[in-house]
């Protein structure tokens, strides 16, 4: 991979990559979707049937088995949890960006969308929680963050591409960060 997407649930990870995807002229891979297709059920069959843990390792395997491909890719809200997926994403030399938006704002997202099997029911208070329980997961892997709360999909986009030209400018020919 040359990019890696992060964030909580609907932070637009799926959109962004897409998009994103296009513009630089890269393959895009969905982690849910290869979720999906290696299982050949939805993602909330899989935890109504067998339960979270059950999902959470078919991620982590999901997750090793297509982190190497070329491209971009999105990543679930809880794919960062484990210490061990964290250590892939580290250890595969893509850039991590982090898509970050305030609780309130993934409140109005995921009301627009049913098929995200932890996000039933949440109140906005409980979306800031659950965030905040993730963060230092998330800061753990990002090379850039970008907050897509105020930003329109090109815009968000748009920003990824000048943090990356910024990122690289600030690397050396080894891909290491100078002292």
């Amino acid at each position: 991979m040359e990019m890696i997407l992060i964030g909580f649930m609907a932070s637009g990870k799926t959109t962004i990559s897409q998009l994103l995807g296009q513009k630089l002229a890269l393959p895009v891979h969905d982690l849910d979707d290869e979720i999906e297709a290696r299982s050949k059920l939805r993602i909330p069959q899989i935890f109504r049937q067998y339960g979270e843990t059950y999902f959470r390792d078919l991620e982590a395997d999901t997750l090793a088995a297509t982190i190497h491909r070329p491209g971009i890719l999105a990543t679930g809200g809880g794919t960062l949890l484990r210490v061990r997926n964290r250590q892939m994403l580290r250890a595969s030399g893509a850039k991590i960006i982090l898509l970050q938006a305030a609780a309130d704002k993934i409140y109005q997202r995921l009301q627009k969308r049913s098929n995200r099997p932890l996000a039933t029911g949440l109140s906005v208070q409980a979306v800031a929680d659950l965030q905040a329980n993730r963060s230092a997961a998330y800061e753990e892997c990002a090379d850039i963050t970008i907050n897509t709360g105020e930003l329109t999909v090109q815009q968000t986009v748009e920003r990824i591409i000048t943090e990356l030209g910024n990122l690289c400018q600030d690397l050396d020919l080894f891909g290491h960060r100078p002292d």
